[in-house]
């Protein structure tokens, strides 16, 4: 059995006053010394981004980790509302008496009512910040993963992944404590207070065992002093080393001991998965998005050709009518054919406009930033994809289905860990207690080793109540089953997403082909048309340019998808690389050529000789 040290009696007084250090002063002079000009959170950040490096290499040389930039964070801001407002803050919502409201006031002339109407359009477009940012898609991705909230949101997520593995870690490294207390007792004698300060510094080093338990060090330090009789009295002082351990034998005890530790470093793991494929799965949505933008603009292009074909007509049916060599309802279908095509573009203006500025927000530019759209590609060369290939590098390489397969296991663990739980406890505690010179009123820290003491037991406890600890088995089994079905069926649809993704790229490149097809078709159309127009009428001629603006529209959006389903193929089957300037890392045998609109109009020029010759 462990005895305790009684400290000595409170009236033992000593008029000297020793000159050895305390143990409280130690500790703040190694406190000061330990911290330095340098600031806590340096440190924190530095352990940080050293285990976010090495769990990012873990996962493959292609991952990166967050970037580290970390200003920002401690700058907060205080409180500017009265305290009075903590508990119900204001709330501005006047009535409806109280807004005002003016109504437009309509102008007779409809012209200029029209003008005045685009007028409103362009000027809310406008821009205050000058100069104008030029995006290509290699610069749009860039920015994107400089500085989106999007990816420092994930990023962020992943460093408190890191963070939380950091306390975790602290937790089963050794753990330093000192508590100093001041303690004033007093007993009334004779009408009066005999009253004594006792002061005592406990400073103790904690460390947890792998396979449970903990064993700790203390030293204890004492110092009592008499209040009533100070000059004539004795002032004690006393200290005590102790160490102690607790050990569980069966319930509590091997890796289910360790399992928060166990699981915070999994959990790392899996955040460092996680950010890499979002980073994968964040520039396919940028490229689509961007992309989106070119079908948008090349859109507004094909819309302005239009509506010049079909002012063009309106003049030559109108000149027709004036020749009597067409009745007048020919030159009103070609007038309403260019106040539709107006209309219509008008829209396709204000929807991008509109475009232009959300994908502003997501790669976090100032909306206020003028931005030109500059049409561009990431030329990816179509893969020869083979369906069963494709599955298996899916099932080996996706990051999102190695999480899953690892937290499977998480499950199947949390079931061992609740049968340790039902096992009866068997815990092992001992101690050994070194204290000063009791024969001496001041011994300072100076500990007598052959004075000691010690104790050690076994305590066991029957497993009589354990209908909790398995009615938690029995949860740990149920979602064991239910982790186990998510498992398949995330797998199974994983395999669906693969397969699809390979049938996209076949289905985009014919529509591709059968687009750049259905231009030059549309072309020779109107070329007959302008080889005789008394023979065509209004309608003819709209459908005419109507088709041929469609099929531009449809190849630009064909190409837009075929470029988007290899992008979508590469993220399918995990084989999507990223560089950190948002950059894709060819693969093996894979040669990336971005392309502009000059490339574009290279290929127009040449199908439009295609059409010509086969008109001819």
């Amino acid at each position: 059995m462990h005895v305790k040290r009684v400290p000595p009696d409170h009236g033992r007084i000593s008029r000297g006053r020793s000159r050895r250090w305390s143990p409280t002063a130690a500790v703040v002079v190694i406190a000061l010394l330990a911290s330095g000009c340098e600031s806590p959170f340096d440190a924190i950040d530095a352990r940080t981004d050293a285990i976010l490096r090495e769990t990012s290499a873990s996962i493959g040389t292609d991952a990166l980790p967050p970037s580290g930039d970390r200003t920002g964070y401690a700058a907060g801001r205080s409180l500017t509302y009265p305290k009075s407002e903590i508990y119900r803050p204001p709330t501005n919502n006047p009535a409806a008496e109280a807004i005002p409201f003016r109504e437009r006031v309509e102008r007779s002339d409809a012209g200029v009512e029209a003008k005045s109407v685009i007028g409103r359009l362009e000027s809310s477009g406008s821009v205050v910040q000058e100069g104008v940012l030029r995006l290509d898609l290699t610069e749009a991705l860039a920015i994107a993963m400089r500085q989106a909230r999007e990816l420092k949101s994930a990023e962020e997520e992943y460093i408190l992944a890191a963070l939380r593995l950091l306390i975790e870690r602290h937790a089963w490294g050794p753990r330093f404590f000192n508590d100093v207390s001041a303690t004033v007792t007093g007993v009334a004698e004779d009408n009066a207070y005999n009253s004594a300060l006792r002061v005592v510094n406990d400073l103790r080093v904690t460390q947890r065992l792998p396979y449970g338990g903990d064993v700790s060090a203390r030293l204890l330090a004492r110092a009592t002093e008499d209040l009533r009789e100070k000059v004539a009295g004795e002032g004690v002082q006393t200290a005590e080393l102790i160490l102690s351990a607790n050990i569980p034998l069966l319930r509590g005890a091997g890796l289910s001991a360790a399992e928060s530790r166990i699981q915070a470093e999994r959990n790392l793991v899996y955040a460092a998965r996680t950010f890499e494929e979002f980073r994968r799965q964040f520039l396919v949505n940028v490229a689509r998005d961007f992309l989106g933008l070119v079908v948008q603009s090349r859109g507004i292009e094909n819309s302005e050709r239009q509506l010049i074909r079909l002012r063009d007509f309106q003049a030559r049916e109108e000149a027709l009518v004036q020749a009597g060599r067409q009745p007048p309802f020919q030159a009103a279908l070609s007038a309403q054919d260019v106040l539709f095509a107006e209309d219509n573009l008008r829209s396709q203006k204000e929807a991008f406009r509109l475009a232009v500025d959300r994908f502003k927000v997501r790669l976090n530019i100032p909306v206020d930033q003028e931005v030109e759209i500059v049409p561009s590609t990431l030329g990816l060369p179509v893969p020869e994809a083979d369906m069963d290939e494709a599955v298996r590098n899916a099932l080996a390489y996706r990051l999102d289905l190695q999480n899953r397969r690892d937290q499977l296991d998480d499950t199947y663990r949390a079931i061992d860990i609740a049968k340790n739980q039902l096992l009866p406890d068997l815990d092992f505690s001992g101690s050994v207690g070194v204290p000063s010179d009791p024969g001496k009123d001041r011994d300072g820290l100076q500990l007598d080793f052959e004075r000691n003491d010690f104790s050690a037991g076994i305590t066991f406890g029957l497993p009589l109540d354990r209908e909790t600890e398995r009615l938690r088995l029995r949860q740990a089994q149920i979602a064991a089953e239910r982790a186990q079905r998510e498992y398949q069926r995330f797998r199974d649809t994983l395999v669906i997403d693969v397969r699809d993704a390979v049938r996209e790229i076949d289905r985009a490149a014919f529509s591709l082909r059968l687009q750049e097809e259905n231009i030059a078709i549309a072309r020779r159309r109107l070329e007959s048309i302008e080889v005789a127009p008394d023979r065509a009428t209004a309608r003819d001629k709209s459908d005419a340019a109507d088709g041929l603006t469609r099929a531009e529209n449809d190849r630009d959006r064909a190409d837009r998808d075929l470029q988007v389903s290899i992008l979508e193929y590469l993220l399918q089957t995990g084989t999507l690389r990223v560089n950190s300037d948002g950059t894709i890392r060819p693969l093996q045998g894979m040669t990336i050529t971005p392309r502009s609109d000059d490339d574009r109009d290279d290929r127009d020029d040449n199908n439009r000789e295609a059409g010509e010759a086969g008109g001819g």
